[in-house]
């Protein structure tokens, strides 16, 4: 997953350094720690902080910050979750309020989308702390919306199946036939590469036996 780059207040002399200026340096640190805060905050929702939890994290957060020392800087998530985030996530908030454009925030919103999916699906639980959360970073209701609709269209295996959350298994297996044979890579169009069309496959498989797990949980 791919993520655009932060900073906003850097001055003219730090961009063209070759080193990054010590203003520029307390105001990654500020960025990095108040992006913990509000990764580890919509972690505790589910408290499930699992591998592919951590890689979206160090991936991030290496792409952004940079890879040195990283072990030891993720190991804040691990102090956040056991003491809880709420007397800092609207300080974190604020701080990205105040370091980081809106493009930039509504990136870290996709980001914390990503943390929220990564276990499973992005359940309630954790769309009411995101959207809770854009609030606090200034994020207009039309703007959070489309990120959210967005992520889910991509992300959500209801949503890759092109059928609601609250559709039959009926429903599920008939929409996943008709998504097979309109996907399947022998099918595929001279727009569209072997590698792109294999991957669609396969994601909507990945998106019938996840929703069959879920359906299971339900039973």
């Amino acid at each position: 997953m791919n993520f655009s780059n932060l900073f906003k207040r850097i001055t003219q002399q730090e961009s063209s350094a070759k080193k990054p200026g010590a203003q520029q340096q307390s105001h990654q640190h500020e960025i990095e720690n108040a992006i913990l805060v509000l990764a580890a905050e919509v972690i505790r929702c589910n408290r499930n902080y699992n591998e592919a939890t951590q890689q979206i994290i160090h991936q991030f957060i290496s792409t952004q910050f940079g890879e040195r020392g990283i072990k030891q800087r993720l190991s804040a998530i691990d102090d956040h979750l056991f003491t809880g985030t709420e007397p800092f996530t609207k300080i974190a908030c604020k701080a990205l309020v105040m370091l980081t454009t809106v493009e930039s925030r509504i990136t870290v919103v996709r980001f914390l989308f990503a943390v929220a999916a990564a276990d499973d699906f992005v359940n309630a639980k954790e769309q009411r702390c995101i959207h809770r959360i854009a609030g606090y970073l200034k994020i207009n209701e039309a703007e959070f919306k489309k990120v959210k609709e967005d992520f889910l269209n991509q992300n959500n295996p209801f949503g890759i199946l092109e059928i609601e959350i609250g559709a039959t298994f009926a429903e599920v297996k008939s929409a996943y036939r008709k998504m097979i044979l309109k996907h399947h890579p022998d099918k595929r169009t001279e727009e569209v590469t072997q590698q792109e069309a294999e991957k669609t496959f396969r994601e909507i498989q990945q998106a019938f036996e996840k929703i069959k797990e879920i359906m299971s949980e339900r039973e």
